[in-house]
């Protein structure tokens, strides 16, 4: 029974990915020294991101709060008028839970209404959900009222892999502490027992190109968005892509090997087939998926005169995740009541003890249905399998209290 209680909590339906990946991100923008087109009228400031039938909210040094048509105003990034606050965001070790995605996104939205100089998106993570890091991705592209900056700042994963490597991307900025790497972006499954499974393996060759195919583009779509080699992002979700550098016209460009020119001369292999693209530090800086490396977070600060900021957390992701581990600790606390359960039912001898197995069984079942819907999917059972289970030992406990009565 208990192999059949638990899904990993990174076993998605990846049916519904090609669908969400086929949009344009929206162009970054620091909304910080507003000058009217027309009229030429500026302002020092920033947007607070409260936006009402295209009006928004800005805070301004000229004239305090106005409310106006960001499409009219030319828009420069610039300090002048924004608050000595740095935001700092940290995603998830594994991106796992939707509580904390729920969370950071809130917490981003907050800390950029804040008018902070920019906010800093610490990252040091294997991956984990595609869908839940697409939320966060989509979370960062549509801050276009503060400059965000991923630092890849180390630890015990050492740098951005997979769907992290992807929330990097994201930002505006990117930059890398020493001997952290970024890249190696394939997708793939995680069946019941919490193992990996190959893409193509678990769902056919056919819907595994789709959801690739799907992935490749996201990927590509938010390294152009800030300006970087496309077919690099690429290169780091399937490992049949070869990309070389090019010169063209003085300029170096990063392509496909199967898009080059006979007279296209080769500066360099960045990709070769048969395994994904990931970056170490000086490579990722060298070819620009990266901006720059830094020691630490207090280096990043004083090299973007902020040493003296007040930094920024909010609450919200931390709550969401003490929450998060509160409810893993009950579901093994729960995953071993079943156990017990289930083996003191097996031991019973009598009816009354039988009943009394039974009724234990049945709460534990409930509490965790009881979990599963408050807090969704963050609590990683298959719950069709759960009311099964609680629907037999139900029917059993009825048939046991009812001889009873004979």
């Amino acid at each position: 029974m208990k192999k059949n209680l638990y899904r990993g909590v990174f076993a998605k339906s990846f049916s519904c990915i090609c669908m969400a990946v086929i949009f344009f991100l929206p162009a970054a923008a620091c909304a910080d020294t507003f000058v009217h087109n027309e009229t030429g009228e500026t302002y020092h400031g920033y947007a607070t991101g409260k936006d009402d039938a295209g009006i928004s909210e800005v805070i301004t040094v000229e004239k305090g709060i106005i409310n106006v048509n960001l499409s009219l105003f030319d828009i420069t990034p610039d300090s002048r008028g924004r608050n000595n606050i740095v935001g700092l965001l940290t995603v998830p070790s594994g991106i796992a839970f939707g509580l904390e995605t729920n969370a950071f996104e809130e917490s981003l939205k907050n800390t950029a209404a804040k008018g902070p100089l920019f906010i800093i998106v610490e990252i040091d993570s294997p991956g984990g959900r595609i869908d839940l890091a697409m939320k966060l991705c989509s979370a960062i592209a549509k801050t276009t009222n503060c400059q965000t900056y991923a630092y890849i700042n180390g630890g015990s994963n050492g740098g951005a892999y997979s769907a992290a490597a992807a929330v990097a991307l994201s930002c505006n900025k990117i930059y890398m502490a020493p001997s952290t790497v970024i890249g190696a972006a394939t997708m793939i499954m995680i069946n019941s027992r919490g193992m990996p499974m190959d893409l193509e393996r678990a769902l056919g060759k056919e819907v595994a190109e789709k959801l690739n195919s799907g992935w490749r583009s996201y990927l590509a779509s938010l390294a152009q968005n800030n300006d970087r080699p496309a077919a690099l992002a690429r290169a780091m979700v399937d490992k049949d892509i070869e990309v070389i550098e090019i010169k063209d016209n003085g300029k170096r460009v990063f392509i496909e090997t199967v898009n080059k020119a006979e007279d296209q001369e080769v500066v360099k292999t960045w990709s070769q087939k048969d395994s994904l693209l990931t970056l170490s530090v000086k490579e990722a800086i060298d070819c620009g998926m990266a901006d720059k490396m830094y020691n630490s977070r207090q280096d990043l600060l004083l090299d973007h005169n902020a040493v003296s900021v007040e930094i920024f957390e909010d609450e919200a992701i931390e709550e969401a995740r003490k929450l998060c581990a509160r409810i893993e600790k009950s579901m093994k606390k729960i995953n071993a009541s079943l156990d017990l359960g289930l083996k003191q039912l097996q031991a019973t001898r009598s009816r009354g003890q039988a009943m009394k197995a039974m009724k234990s069984l049945m709460t534990d079942a409930r509490f965790v249905l009881g979990l599963r819907r408050k807090f969704g999917e963050d609590v990683p059972i298959d719950e069709e399998k759960i009311q099964d289970f609680l629907n037999t030992v139900q029917a059993e406990y009825d048939a046991l209290k009812a001889a009873g009565r004979r």
